[in-house]
């Protein structure tokens, strides 16, 4: 008899040994699945480009569309709360940027690389947005341009 109680408390120690750390990893588990409270919401950004990108395209010097930087300061210097979005290249169009100013009026720009923007953002405290991201905003749908205009 005394062989089967030691045979037990054997069994009895390994089954703990063995199942302690599955019931504790299992609380753990359900502790962190508890439902949280949503973080903060972040502001989209646009991610800048590569730095390594624009030398490569520098060094294959790859033609780029010119900038008309004085058209772009022309709309920003007469304007209040201007926002940036950023439209990523793609193979029908060129990396370009639409300024939205706090009335909704908009003017989009081809850009050579996305430097220049990067210089007004940090300059003149101009949100840059990614416009794949985070879409236009509601504002610039409800301005109307004028007949004839273009939105080059």
């Amino acid at each position: 008899m005394e062989i089967v109680d030691v045979a037990a408390v054997i069994l009895v120690i390994l089954l703990t040994i063995w199942l302690l750390p599955r019931m504790v990893g299992t609380a753990k588990r359900a502790r962190s699945a508890a439902v949280r409270p949503a973080p903060a919401r972040v502001r989209p950004t646009y991610e800048w480009e590569p730095v390594t990108d624009r030398y490569a395209r520098r060094l294959k010097r790859v033609q780029r569309p010119g900038e008309d930087r004085e058209a772009i300061l022309a709309f920003i210097g007469g304007r209040s709360g201007v926002e940036a979005y950023v439209e990523p290249k793609t193979v029908m169009h060129p990396l370009s940027v639409v300024f939205v100013d706090a009335g909704g009026e908009w003017k989009r720009f081809p850009l050579a690389d996305d430097a220049f923007v990067r210089e007004l953002a940090s300059g003149r405290g101009i949100p840059v947005f990614d416009a794949s991201r985070t879409g236009y905003p509601e504002r610039m749908r409800r301005h109307r341009q004028p007949p004839g205009a273009t939105d080059t």
